[in-house]
């Protein structure tokens, strides 16, 4: 090891005090090796430890960090990136001095607001979950799980959610969420993590239908990450913060919770529902049913 790494070392050492890691992404550690190769700008890089901080995989004070007067990024550091994508650096020592460079000011960051609150309807945690369609004092909560390369899924929201619309949804009687339950491969994940990109720029909803009018089968190139990335131009999103958001996966972990609440609650295949009553009774709907079975289930739960 040279003089560049023993000093990292001897840095982490004396200076990082309360870094913690989680299970860091591989992701995480293949992008590393890119910005130590030139192959990432370091503007790109920062967006990784913003995410990394961001979703509490790593604990920084960011309180000396300043986006407008950051200094220019050692090239230790860019040694040490590429030492630790290679296994020479362990994933706790890259953390602290990760830590290090942001309490000193030398990485900055844009600290985002996180919200540690639950949201909770009956069992069901849909703090990760969308923006709802409905009501907020609906009595009534749909929840749907659903992968966005399903057919069923999107025949289903093609069609039978219309008529979900306008007798359950838009009279106020329910409240409609959709949870991700990726199955199908990793452009079902992609999709899922595309559609908050999107709602990080307040087009959810929009990009949402996009999805449907795209589908095209499973993993045959239309839910790609190109493609997903091409879509946001059709609804005239920032069409670089939308690549970084989705390049960066910064949404991937939001998903991974969502598909555990899935887990939580059986779900095994999608389309399944979950009516959730006032009383926060629960009945489970399986497979693309037709709006009067919703209906029906209201009725015997009111």
């Amino acid at each position: 090891m040279n003089y560049f790494a023993i000093f990292f070392v001897l840095m982490i050492i004396f200076s990082a005090q309360n870094a913690y890691a989680q299970e860091i992404p591989l992701w995480v550690k293949n992008s590393a090796g890119w910005w130590a190769e030139g192959a990432i700008e370091d503007a790109d890089f920062v967006k990784g430890i913003e995410f990394l901080i961001n979703e509490k995989i790593i604990f920084v004070d960011t309180s000396n960090s300043n986006k407008e007067n950051s200094e220019s990024i050692p090239l230790w550091v860019k040694n040490s990136a590429g030492w630790w994508a290679e296994g020479a650096i362990e994933d706790a020592d890259f953390v602290k001095g990760i830590e290090y460079l942001v309490s000193n000011g030398i990485i900055s960051v844009e600290r985002k607001n996180v919200i540690d609150e639950k949201f909770m309807i009956g069992s069901f945690d849909l703090s990760n979950a969308g923006p709802f369609e409905g009501n907020p004092d609906a009595l009534f909560t749909i929840i749907m799980f659903s992968d966005h390369q399903c057919e069923k899924c999107v025949k289903w929201l093609l069609h039978e959610k219309e008529v979900i619309d306008e007798k359950l949804i838009d009279s106020g009687i329910a409240k409609f969420f959709i949870l991700d339950y990726p199955m199908l491969g990793e452009d079902s994940v992609s999709a899922a993590e595309a559609s908050y990109c999107a709602l990080e720029q307040e087009k959810y909803f929009e990009y949402m239908d996009i999805l449907s009018e795209k589908y095209a089968g499973v993993q045959n190139g239309w839910a790609s990450v190109k493609s997903l990335t091409d879509y946001s131009k059709e609804l005239d999103l920032n069409y670089d913060e939308f690549d970084n958001c989705l390049f960066w996966d910064q949404q991937a972990i939001r998903v991974d919770y969502n598909k555990k609440v899935a887990l939580a609650h059986g779900v095994v295949g999608t389309p399944t529902f979950f009516i959730i009553g006032p009383d926060t009774e629960v009945e489970k709907i399986a497979g693309s049913q037709p709006p009067m079975v919703f209906e029906s289930v209201i009725k015997e739960m009111s």
